[in-house]
């Protein structure tokens, strides 16, 4: 069976994400705009075709559809690896999750890690998503956890060889 995830453009002009080639896991996604962050919880929208992002500047790319993801569902905004290998480009948040309920429209938060300035452009591929099964689950409050080998270890404690 084939899940049906329904999408719509949120305007006109959008570039509707599509998957690259049969079978792949991510559907690419495009840029449909830029936001630039002005301060706490206030954005900008740039009227520009292009935005260049700063070394550890990062913008809202606004990807331009909105969509209807089946109950049990949830998708997964990850960084295409092409443009984090050779560009620097990565998502803050990655991965940016969008839950199954959500209507509006879909945005990437862009970060450029590299030592130099990144020029975007709308239309440009900037990320991915893939659809994954949500697992049910709930919380329990113990007051002790069991044992395990790994213990409190973390953080490197495993080592690099």
């Amino acid at each position: 069976m084939t899940l049906k995830l329904r999408i719509k453009k949120w305007k006109e002009d959008s570039l509707l994400p599509k998957f690259p080639k049969n079978g792949d896991a991510g559907a690419d996604c495009f840029i449909n705009g830029f936001k630039r962050i002005l301060g706490t919880k206030k954005l900008e929208e740039i009227n520009s075709n292009t935005f260049t992002l700063q070394p550890l500047d990062r913008v809202l790319c606004p990807l331009g559809f909105a969509s209807e993801i089946p109950q049990g569902y949830y998708a997964a905004v990850v960084p295409r690896s092409g443009l984090a290998l050779w560009e620097g480009i990565s998502i803050v948040n990655s991965p940016g999750t969008i839950d199954a309920g959500y209507r509006n429209e879909w945005g990437a938060i862009v970060v450029n890690l590299s030592n130099k300035a990144i020029t975007l452009n709308r239309g440009d591929k900037i990320c991915q998503f893939i659809i994954r099964k949500l697992v049910d689950y709930e919380l329990e409050t113990v007051s002790e956890l069991s044992d395990s080998k790994r213990a409190l270890g973390g953080f490197g404690s495993t080592g690099t060889k």
